[in-house]
């Protein structure tokens, strides 16, 4: 079984930082203490910081087993089972300060809890057009060849192929193909029973155009609600327009991708109305919590 040291697969800027605060620290508490004097007290900030950078790769790493992937931070274990992995979800943003493009990386795990795809991997720098810099630790390497391994799709397969190239190790597989679930598609009329006025959606939608800063529940429901208006509207002109017809089919494209699923154009838009129907069942019941607001009952 594979151990992936991600402290490697973090910018040694990071590293340092950290270091650099708990040195701060501890140079404030021994001043405020009196417990050594200006010198001592500066030479053991230091050491403080070398520590931390010199102990990160045995602190922070990943481990496989047969169950699934445990991430150990500062040597706390938590793992994951296999069932709960969707795959390796990689943000690409940029630096605030310099502009420089960046790339971050996290367990894309099924069900996430708080604001993120899952729990944070490593953060490194990329080129102006976000391909690898030639640079990348075999730690990363190492990383995409265990997603692969298990099958697990990795959200840039082209720029993890470069990085295991440049080590030597073989690309990725192809992604598997994983069809949209089978079951009982409701009729439009079903599925858009409780939905709200087309115009009381748009504006919804419109005042909550911008969801990258929100938890990935929140979005897959902004995409949902997205691709069932597009596929409304075009049910609307009983699919004469082909504007419209497009414009659904594309909605319903970003929701499969969200998702990880694979279905043909018609079957997209049953798809839609199918996890449209399944989110109103959900929300009718008191314990679920998932977000799904402006109903009409």
């Amino acid at each position: 079984m594979t151990t992936v040291r991600l402290a490697f697969v973090r910018r040694r800027v990071d590293i340092i930082g950290v270091g650099c605060v708990l040195g701060l620290i501890t140079a404030i508490v021994l001043s405020e203490t009196g417990a050594a004097g200006v010198g001592t007290t500066l030479l053991i900030a230091a050491a403080v910081v070398a520590a931390t950078v010199a102990g990160a790769p045995r602190t922070f790493w990943l481990r496989e087993s047969e169950t699934g992937l445990t991430v150990v931070r500062l040597l706390v274990p938590t793992h994951h089972t296999w069932s709960e992995i969707r795959g390796l979800a990689m943000h690409v943003d940029e630096e605030p300060e310099t502009s420089a493009h960046r790339v971050q990386l996290r367990l894309r795990l099924v069900h996430p809890r708080g604001r993120s795809w899952g729990p944070f991997l490593g953060r490194l720098t990329l080129t102006d057009d976000d391909r690898p810099r030639g640079t990348e630790p075999r730690a990363l390497a190492e990383l995409f060849a265990l997603f692969g391994r298990h099958g697990l799709p990795v959200d840039r397969p082209e720029f993890a192929n470069a990085v295991l190239s440049a080590h030597g190790l073989p690309p990725l597989p192809p992604p598997p193909v994983r069809p949209v679930p089978v079951g009982p598609v409701p009729t439009p009329e079903e599925a858009y029973a409780d939905a709200p006025a087309l115009t009381e959606e748009q504006r919804h939608l419109d005042a909550h155009r911008s969801r990258s800063d929100e938890p990935p529940r929140h979005r897959r429901v902004h995409l949902l609600r997205l691709a069932a208006l597009r596929d409304r509207l075009a049910l609307g002109t009983a699919d004469a327009d082909a504007e419209q017809v497009a414009a659904a089919l594309l909605a319903a494209g970003r929701l499969l991708e969200h998702d990880g699923v694979t279905a043909e154009d018609g079957a997209a838009r049953e798809y839609v109305r199918q996890q449209y129907r399944l989110q109103d069942r959900l929300q009718d019941r008191p314990q679920d919590r998932r977000p799904f607001p402006d109903r009409r009952r």
